[in-house]
């Protein structure tokens, strides 16, 4: 068994003819075509690619201190076609951030403290307005982002 198994690798080690050159180059001409074929067929399709934003949020009002925050990041699904979908994954993938302007914020006061909110369909609806993504924009999550704030100079009871 072990003499047969030294005599094919010495058989595969051996100068093949020239028939044998032709047929391996036509194998890896074919399959060098049937790659590049496969990849245009699957990046022509179109995919949901899931887009991380890190929210900055400026503009606070100016008797108000940020407290607390229901989330920093802002997840958006679209839809891009396979081109896009490789080049965001593996080519250009980097850190993105938003602003969020809290300046024009509803605020309901409970004493010293004040909270308030804001749907991220708006910040979603900015965020892609401003970005180079031609899809579609399906869902943003979270859906609400919620602020807690308290006043700079409390009030004396």
């Amino acid at each position: 068994m072990k003499s047969d198994f030294i005599e094919f690798i010495g058989n595969a080690r051996q100068r093949r003819g020239d028939r044998f050159r032709s047929q391996l180059t036509i194998f890896l001409v074919c399959l060098a075509l049937s790659i590049f074929i496969w990849a245009l067929v699957r990046l022509s399709k179109d995919y949901y690619h899931n887009v991380e934003y890190h929210l900055v949020y400026s503009h606070v009002p100016q008797h108000l201190r940020l407290t607390g925050c229901s989330d920093s990041l802002v997840n958006i699904r679209i839809r891009i076609q396979g081109t896009e979908f490789f080049s965001e994954q593996f080519i250009f993938r980097q850190y993105r951030e938003h602003e969020v302007s809290l300046q024009n914020l509803r605020l309901r006061y409970d004493g010293d403290h004040a909270t308030g909110y804001i749907p991220t369909s708006r910040i979603g609806r900015e965020i892609v307005s401003q970005s180079n993504f031609p899809g579609d924009t399906y869902v943003v999550t979270p859906d609400t982002l919620f602020f807690e704030f308290e006043r700079k100079n409390p009030r004396r009871k």
